[in-house]
């Protein structure tokens, strides 16, 4: 009796296990339909919790997305300004570059020029104190590379800018000839276009900062603004026809005994860098002013 029962139970089993294999085929050959009532209360269940957990979820996904993306942009703002101060400095150390090799230009066409008797010792710069700027300075040139007291000196272009005055085996002091403290000036003329142009002396101006003027000018002579002033070689410290500057202005002396002009350097001792030491060659002295 007992296995009559089992087989029934074991019947019943395989015919609800049919049953639901049906339903199931012909559920999934409906391409639509609606839900019923069981399946709609956990469809409206599963949407309500699902929000209550999407929004949050959502918020704090978009919270963490955008400070990644802040960090990011913070990384990359640092790099940038990181190249863009590379740039800078490469920009800078390009133009000094660029105008140190248009001075050593300069410097060598002039040197290829130069009069056959002076040979040119090349110095630099090194040494420049704010309270005499415009009387002296110091170049890194000194009696191991041929420079004497009492040699001229001059910019990279040949204008003038001063003379030696104390030596020592690797550096030398130059007075400039803007000084107006020790220097007593240089013998100079104006090129007027004349056979016989007027000669002076040109001394640092006492008023105006780095400024020259040319004093013992005769009252006939014949000097306006534009004129250029270059040393008259009656010294043997200054070769003739070094570029001293050019005339801005020309005013008469008292009682029109004399003539002074004011003279616009042709070296710009704001800036110099690069120079030259005039050493005459055997033969030409070096004492006389």
């Amino acid at each position: 009796m007992s296995r009559l029962f089992t087989n029934r139970r074991l019947f019943l089993l395989l015919l609800s296990i049919i049953l639901l294999i049906v339903i199931a085929g012909v559920t999934l050959r409906q391409k639509a339909r609606f839900a019923t009532w069981p399946e709609r209360v956990v469809m409206d269940v599963q949407n309500t919790v699902g929000s209550w957990l999407y929004r949050p979820v959502s918020q704090v996904t978009a919270f963490l997305a955008d400070l990644h993306n802040l960090h990011q942009m913070y990384v990359e703002n640092a790099k940038l300004q990181s190249e863009m101060q590379n740039y800078s400095a490469l920009t800078a150390k390009l133009k000094d570059t660029e105008a140190e090799n248009q001075r050593l230009t300069t410097m060598l066409g002039f040197k290829q020029k130069a009069d056959a008797a002076w040979n040119l010792i090349p110095v630099r710069v090194v040494g420049r104190e704010p309270a005499t700027w415009g009387s002296e300075l110091t170049i890194d040139g000194g009696r191991l590379a041929g420079v004497q007291p009492n040699m001229a000196v001059i910019s990279a272009d040949g204008s003038l800018v001063g003379r030696v005055v104390e030596v020592a085996d690797t550096s030398a002091k130059v007075d400039l000839i803007t000084d107006t403290l020790t220097g007593d000036g240089v013998s100079a003329l104006v090129q007027n276009g004349t056979a016989n142009p007027p000669f002076g002396v040109v001394v640092g101006s006492a008023t105006t900062r780095e400024q020259l003027e040319m004093t013992f000018l005769s009252p006939i002579a014949a000097v306006k603004a534009g004129d250029t002033v270059v040393t008259s070689g009656l010294s043997e410290i200054f070769p003739k026809g070094l570029v001293i500057g050019t005339v801005e202005k020309v005013t008469q002396g008292v009682q029109g005994l004399t003539q002074s002009a004011v003279i616009q350097p042709a070296a710009n001792f704001d800036y110099l860098q690069d120079l030259f030491v005039v050493q005459l060659k055997s033969g030409q002295g070096t004492t006389a002013r």
